[in-house]
C-alpha cells in the first residue's frame, strides 16, 4: 500500500466514523482496526487528531462546495436547483446504512471541544452554503419562482439549518421518508 493510498484510506475511515459518531467518538484505535494499519501509521500522516480533522473538513469543503457551484452554474430553474443541491443532503443520510449526516453539521455539534482553526473552518463552510443559497433564492424572487415573504439571507439561513438539523431528526425518526417529507415542505414553503 503506497502513502497516499494509506491517507486517503485513513480519510475516508475517519470520515465515515465521524459522519456516523462525531469527532469525540472517533479514535485512532478506531481507524487502526477498520484500514488495518498501526497508530503510528497514522500519526505519520496526521500528527493530532486536529490536523486529521483539518483536512477531512478542507477535502469535503472543498468537494462539497464543487458540487453546488455546478448546480448553481446549470442553466435550471431556481427550483430544480435548491432541489439538487437539498438532494445532496438527502445523498449522504441514505448512504452506508442511513446513519450519515453531513461531516460539517456533525462536527459543527461539537464546536465547543474543538480548536480555533477547526471552528473557523465550520463557521465558513455555513457561510459559503448560505451565500450560495441566497444566489438561489434570489434567482428564484427574480424569476417569479419563489414567493416567500421576508428577507432571502434570512431564509438561506432558515434552509441550510433546517437541512442540517433535518439529518439529526430524520435518523432519529422517520429516516429518509421523513428528510425528504422536510424538503418537500421547505420547497412549499420557498414558492409561498
Amino acid at each position: 500500500m503506497n502513502s497516499i493510498d494509506t491517507r486517503t484510506q485513513i480519510l475516508d475511515t475517519a470520515q465515515d466514523l465521524i459522519q456516523r459518531v462525531g469527532v469525540n467518538a472517533m479514535s485512532y484505535q478506531d481507524i487502526s482496526e477498520a484500514v488495518g494499519i498501526r497508530k503510528a501509521s497514522i500519526h505519520y500522516h496526521f500528527p493530532s487528531k486536529d490536523d486529521l480533522v483539518a483536512a477531512l473538513l478542507d477535502r469535503y469543503n472543498n468537494y462539497f462546495l464543487r458540487l453546488v457551484d455546478g448546480i448553481i452554474a446549470q442553466s435550471d430553474s431556481a427550483e430544480v436547483k435548491l432541489r439538487r443541491y437539498c438532494s445532496l443532503f438527502e445523498a449522504t443520510l441514505c448512504s452506508g446504512n442511513g446513519d450519515k449526516v453531513c461531516l460539517y453539521g456533525m462536527v459543527g455539534a461539537e464546536l465547543a471541544t474543538l480548536k480555533h482553526p477547526l471552528v473557523d473552518r465550520v463557521t465558513a463552510f455555513y457561510r459559503n452554503n448560505e451565500a450560495r443559497l441566497v444566489q438561489i433564492l434570489n434567482q428564484g424572487k427574480e424569476s417569479g419562482e419563489f414567493s416567500f415573504v421576508g428577507d432571502i439571507q434570512a431564509m438561506a439561513t432558515l434552509i441550510f439549518s433546517l437541512l442540517e438539523g433535518g439529518f439529526l431528526v430524520a435518523r432519529a425518526h422517520g429516516g429518509a421518508s421523513q428528510y425528504r417529507a422536510i424538503i418537500e415542505q421547505l420547497i412549499q414553503l420557498v414558492k409561498g
